[in-house]
Formats: C-alpha cells, sequence, structure tokens
C-alpha cells in the first residue's frame, strides 16, 4: 500500500501554444512511512529523519499524449523530471 501527497498543484512543462501539458510532483511513502530515495544510483525505500529528510525524491508524472489516452499512460520521473522510472 502506496501513500500519495500532492506537493504541487501542477506547472507548466512547456509554452507549446496548441496545447500545455502539466507536470504534477507526488510524494510517496508506504504504511511503514518508508520513503523514496536513491542510493548509489538506486532508488530504494528507507526511513528518513532529521537531516536526511532531504534526500526523499519526489515522484513527477506527465500524462503521456503519445499514446491511446482512454489508457491514461504516464511518464515517471525523479530528480526534477532529469530520470525516468522504466
Amino acid at each position: 500500500l502506496l501513500f500519495l501527497c500532492a506537493e504541487a498543484e501542477g506547472f507548466a512543462l512547456c509554452q507549446a501554444p496548441a496545447q500545455q501539458t502539466k507536470v504534477f510532483q507526488y510524494r510517496l511513502w508506504d504504511v511503514n512511512q518508508k520513503s523514496l530515495y536513491l542510493r548509489d544510483d538506486q532508488l530504494v525505500a528507507g526511513h528518513l529523519q532529521g537531516a536526511n529528510a532531504a534526500l526523499e525524491e519526489k515522484v513527477f508524472w506527465v500524462p503521456n499524449r503519445a499514446f491511446e489516452p482512454a489508457r491514461l499512460p504516464v511518464i515517471l520521473g525523479i530528480r526534477h523530471g532529469s530520470r525516468c522510472l522504466a
């Protein structure tokens, strides 16, 4: 079981006049209050307290309009969207 917490309502990813895409940012944690963070370039879950709380990775998602919209495909990223979850 994972929990989501919206950090921001969304912000414009591009300034294309025809269609703007919003990027949404979330915090993810499980029932044991473990947050996601990078350790040796691997995304892991663990308890982050004190100064280590800044290591928590926010998950960014963007609707992917290149695929069938009825399936609601999304692109997931970390590191402020500079890395993609695959």
